[in-house]
C-alpha cells in the first residue's frame, strides 16, 4: 500500500523515520507541490528549523507519475466543484479548497493511493464527492502503528521525544483507536493523553 502524505504528515513522520520516502516498505510518497510547501514555507523553517537537515530526504514522485490523465480529470473535476461550491454535510459550509489540496486530491484519487491527513475538510470533501474512488486516510500515528507492527522502526526515548514535541505544538490530533494501539505496540504513554 501507498500513501500520499501532506505537510502536517511528513512534519510528524520524517524524524521519525527519515527514510520514509527511500524505502519502499514504508509506503510513503509525496508530490512536488507538497515538497515546496514544506522547503518554501518560513512557518515550517521557524518553527520547525530541523526541517531544513531533512529536506534532502523529501522526494516527491516524478512528473511523469502525476501528469497523467487520469489525475488531470480529477483535478479538472475537483477544481470545477470548488468554484461552483460544495457544502460540506458536516459544518455545512462551503469548502474552500487551496490549490495544493485540490492537487493531493486529484494524485491520491488518479494514482488510487491512501491518503495521510489531519486536514478533516480535505477528507471529508474526497468522502463526500468521490465515496467509490477514495481509498481513504491514514493517520500519522497509524503509520507509525503500522511500522511498529511491522517492526521497520524501534521506539525509542528520541522519537518519544519527537511524539511530544508535536502535540506540544498543537498539530492535528490524533484518532483515539491509534492511540490506544500506540500504548498497545510501545508499552508507553501517548504524549498528552
Amino acid at each position: 500500500m501507498i500513501v500520499l502524505c501532506d505537510t502536517s504528515s511528513i512534519l510528524m513522520l520524517l524524524r521519525i523515520a527519515p527514510q520514509m520516502f527511500d524505502d519502499e516498505r514504508f509506503g510513503c510518497v509525496t508530490i512536488k507541490e507538497v515538497h515546496k510547501e514544506i522547503t518554501r514555507t518560513a512557518k515550517f523553517k521557524s518553527k520547525y528549523p530541523w526541517t531544513g537537515a531533512l529536506r534532502a530526504k523529501i522526494k516527491p514522485l516524478p512528473a511523469s507519475k502525476t501528469n497523467t490523465s487520469d489525475i488531470k480529470l480529477y483535478h479538472d473535476t475537483i477544481s470545477t466543484l470548488n468554484v461552483d461550491g460544495v457544502v460540506d454535510e458536516k459544518t455545512e459550509r462551503l469548502f474552500n479548497l487551496s490549490r495544493e489540496d485540490m492537487r493531493i486530491m486529484a494524485c491520491a484519487l488518479g494514482l488510487g493511493y491512501f491518503i495521510s491527513s489531519g486536514d478533516g475538510g480535505i477528507i471529508r470533501f474526497l468522502s463526500q464527492q468521490f465515496p467509490d474512488d477514495f481509498k481513504g486516510n491514514i493517520s500519522p500515528l497509524g503509520l507509525i502503528n503500522r511500522w511498529l507492527e511491522g517492526k521497520l522502526i524501534t521506539w525509542d526515548e528520541e522519537k518519544q521525544m519527537q511524539l511530544a514535541e508535536w502535540n506540544e505544538n498543537e498539530e492535528h490530533a490524533q484518532p483515539k483507536d491509534e492511540i490506544t494501539r500506540f500504548k498497545r505496540l510501545t508499552r508507553r504513554q501517548y504524549p498528552g493523553s
